[in-house]
């Protein structure tokens, strides 16, 4: 009775230990691909992380509570694409191509159908900033339209 008593409270201890951890989630990136190289897929092209030299890009998460993954902006590797990036949206694998460059101690992408529409800003601290400037005049300023937290990957 004794050995039974001590075998069940050992399985009902492991059960709550095991219940109370969690799963680390990986944060490989998302791929088009289930494997080889990372695949990116921007304005309907497939992009191998392979051809483009690496990708270098930052995830970014809700400002307050670092939930799930809501965009990925990036540039490649390869010196020949100098200037070139990417900004993938949802935590996925698929975005739309950018204009990168690194402008004093921040990184910035530009976008759009007149290439500047949208704007997204990575501060030093990790403070990622997205502004769209559809709606903005001419000479007029505006404030970032979302706030995040990126982690370079």
């Amino acid at each position: 009775m004794k050995k039974a008593f001590v075998f069940l409270f050992s399985v009902l201890l492991f059960i709550s230990i095991i219940s109370c951890t969690t799963i680390p989630v990986s944060l490989a990136p998302p791929s088009a691909t289930k494997s080889g190289p990372r695949t990116i897929i921007l304005d309907d092209k497939s992009i191998s992380e392979k051809e483009v030299g690496g990708f270098i890009s930052w995830y970014c998460q809700d400002f307050r509570n670092e939930g799930p993954v809501l965009v990925e902006v990036g540039y490649y590797g390869d010196p020949n694409l100098e200037g070139s990036g990417f900004i993938l949206y949802d935590g996925g694998y698929t975005g739309e191509s950018t204009y990168y460059r690194r402008a004093g101690l921040e990184r910035r992408w530009d976008w759009g159908p007149n290439d500047s529409d949208y704007t997204f800003v990575i501060k030093p601290d990790g403070t990622g900033l997205y502004y769209d400037f559809t709606t903005v005049k001419p000479g007029e300023s505006t404030k970032a339209k979302e706030v995040y937290k990126c982690h370079q990957r």
